[in-house]
């Protein structure tokens, strides 16, 4: 039986509707246009128009049982083999799990999900450590960010815990190390963004016709070379701490996309071998019953001795 209903998956955020039905339904153009004009494709249960950017945690659902649709067993493909040295590192980094789901603490390096680059991405790799489960991650963690990642085991806790995100209920706190030192001890950053660049090489650069994006940020021990700050996003925008405190002439450490000479040179002083952004702390409501569920993890080695050098 073809599936009707599809959520919006990490790397379809941002992406319009009408591109959405084409790349990941298979639909042609003319037969996605009839299906919104029509009002056949509904956004979290309302009709969409096909300009309409999607957010991760979304559900595209199609109202329309003619359609022809890609045909998915109920069953969950099984996650990819997975080294068995990762899947030992993958037991090593869990943190809490339960029937309804798993938090971990994913290492800089890894790639939640697998693709065309990466056969299994850390998410598989939990998987195998469950018996060949397929999680579901809420929210994403780029590669080279470390800390606390939210997988559900379940469709009704993947259900509740995206809405949950999209109604700010799920949040995730950071902690970054950024150049210099800002003149206000905390800050809110609004700025729309906008992908642009050559693919491969692509940032995401403040646009007035961007998708919004806000940060709030506080310095935890301000410095005058690196300042280590604490970050929650109120949106979830690719690279959204990156390009926001770039943008704000305080880019983070260790970053190579999103940087300069002076930031390049103070992260090379500092023994930063990578981007100093690690998920610090985690809450969210319980899928089953609602009570709410803290966690932390304490920076990893390296950044420690990054933070000690400045």
């Amino acid at each position: 039986m073809a599936r009707r209903e599809f959520p919006v998956e990490d790397d379809e955020s941002g992406s319009r509707l009408e591109t959405f039905l084409r790349k990941r339904l298979g639909l042609p153009r003319n037969v996605a246009f009839k299906a919104l004009r029509k009002g056949w494709v509904r956004v979290d249960g309302k009709r969409a128009k096909g300009n309409l950017r999607l957010e991760v945690g979304q559900q595209v659902k199609i109202t329309n049982y003619a359609l022809p649709l890609p045909a998915i067993d109920e069953a969950p493909e099984p996650p990819p083999p997975v080294p068995d040295e990762v899947v030992q590192r993958a037991r090593a980094s869990i943190r809490y799990q339960d029937d309804a789901l798993v938090v971990a603490a994913k290492p800089a390096g890894e790639v939640v999900h697998r693709g065309s680059k990466h056969p299994y991405g850390w998410a598989d790799a939990l998987g195998w450590v469950l018996g060949g489960e397929s999680l579901a991650p809420v929210g994403r963690l780029d590669r080279d960010t470390s800390g606390l990642l939210l997988l559900t085991r379940t469709r009704g806790a993947a259900r509740a815990l995206f809405a949950g995100l999209r109604e700010g209920a799920v949040a995730r706190t950071y902690q970054a190390l950024i150049l210099g030192r800002p003149r206000a001890a905390e800050g809110r950053i609004e700025l729309a963004l906008e992908k642009q660049g050559a693919a491969g090489e692509q940032q995401m650069k403040p646009a007035p016709a961007g998708l919004a994006a806000v940060t709030r940020w506080r310095a935890l021990d301000p410095h005058g070379r690196a300042t280590l700050v604490e970050v929650e996003l109120e949106t979830g925008r690719t690279h959204q701490i990156r390009a926001h405190f770039h943008a704000l002439g305080h880019p983070l450490l260790g970053d190579p996309r999103y940087t300069h000479p002076e930031a390049a040179r103070v992260s090379q002083a500092l023994g930063l071998k990578r981007l100093f952004l690690h998920a610090a702390e985690l809450r969210f409501p319980h899928p089953e019953g609602g009570a709410e569920r803290r966690f932390s993890e304490p920076l990893p080695r390296d950044l420690e001795r990054a933070l000690g050098r400045r």
